[in-house]
């Protein structure tokens, strides 16, 4: 966790590559530490594969360039090693990356996922930054021709193994570009001392041939997703994420103020409120009034469907109003949110109504 926000606070939001970082909270009342991070609607390129089966070159050119520019900025600038790539198409997971006092320092733990360990990390030798490139390269390789390249399937001491006796797998000539077989090679060199740079790999003629291909990395994700795939698991995380700010007390109710536009409304309980400045004063004393109470909101179901073609989506909430008072019954609740799409992932409440259920 603590490398997490270290990398993450000292990190730009405009690394190509690089998740954007907008902040972190901690919640007193469950101890938890939660990050924000910019939402990569498109999930990763694992789930990508999984739809598509094969990545096109072009495609996974323009991808590499993007991960290889976010590779150069932590390695020249954050001496930082992330040691799993394996199939994003931003970094994301800054648990596993070491941090290196000097460029002439190396790592000696043994983290990660092995399936995509380089072969000094397999023999527990030291290692630095030429084995992110071996975990690209080998990604790179199961993207684009649909398949892990080593047998996976008798346990990780024998992959070990294979990653350490047999040739660096390449994809075929003859179905992939000789620009392309080459960028895996030099990636995939046994000798880390022979693997190039991230910045180096930047000009290489893989990555320099596409650089003009009209193809967009948001038209292929569009095509490799249904944009309503991804609506129920936006709901979720907005509902939890909502009633914990909510069960927080008035002084996080604040934080809840972006979700709201001048012209969004709120219906609470038959009353009216319009405007995020109205909607936030109506739920701070909304929040003064439990607290006398300790009640919190309980979410029991979070349903959720598309509105037309525009991204935007009915969020149906049932829960229950609970204290701890054990004269208290839970007052059970359902609470509806019309979620408007600003752009791809980013949401506004435009309509919101609450309405408890007598019993």
């Amino acid at each position: 966790m603590l490398n997490d926000l270290k990398a993450l606070c000292d990190a730009p939001n405009n690394v190509p590559g690089l998740v954007s970082f907008y902040g972190a909270y901690h919640v007193p009342e469950s101890g938890q530490i939660s990050i924000v991070l910019e939402y990569v609607d498109g999930g990763s390129l694992a789930d990508v594969q999984a739809k598509v089966g094969k990545i096109p070159e072009n495609v996974l050119s323009k991808m590499t360039a993007k991960i290889l520019r976010a590779l150069a900025y932590l390695h020249r600038e954050k001496h930082m090693v992330h040691r799993d790539i394996n199939g994003e198409p931003k970094i994301t997971d800054f648990g596993i990356s070491a941090f290196i006092d000097s460029t002439l320092a190396q790592c000696n733990t043994f983290l990660g996922t092995v399936t995509y360990m380089s072969p000094e990390r397999i023999n527990n030798q030291a290692y630095s930054f030429p084995a992110d490139i071996w975990s690209l390269g080998l990604a790179l390789v199961e993207l684009a021709t649909g398949r892990y390249p080593y047998d996976a399937g008798e346990g990780p001491l024998q992959l070990m193994i294979h990653v350490l006796q047999e040739d660096a797998p390449l994809p075929p000539a003859g179905e992939f570009s000789e620009e392309f077989r080459d960028f895996v090679r030099v990636s995939l060199q046994k000798d880390p001392h022979k693997r190039p740079m991230a910045e180096q790999l930047l000009t290489h003629p893989f990555i320099t041939k596409y650089a003009a291909d009209p193809v967009s990395l948001k038209a292929f994700m569009q095509c490799a997703f249904n944009p309503h795939d991804k609506l129920d698991e936006i709901a979720i995380v907005f509902a939890f994420n909502y009633y914990a700010l909510l069960n927080a007390g008035v002084q996080r109710l604040r934080d809840l103020a972006p979700l709201y536009s001048p012209k969004s409304t709120m219906r609470y309980d038959g009353e009216m409120a319009v405007g995020r400045d109205a909607i936030i004063a109506k739920l701070q004393a909304v929040a003064q009034m439990h607290a006398g109470f300790r009640v919190v909101h309980e979410v029991v179901d979070v349903q959720c469907q598309p509105l037309g073609f525009d991204g935007s989506a009915l969020v149906n909430v049932t829960g229950q109003l609970v204290s701890p008072a054990a004269s208290n019954k839970p007052q059970p609740f359902t609470e509806v949110f019309v979620l408007s799409q600003i752009q791809a992932g980013e949401y506004y409440v435009a309509n919101q109504c609450f309405r408890l259920i007598k019993q």
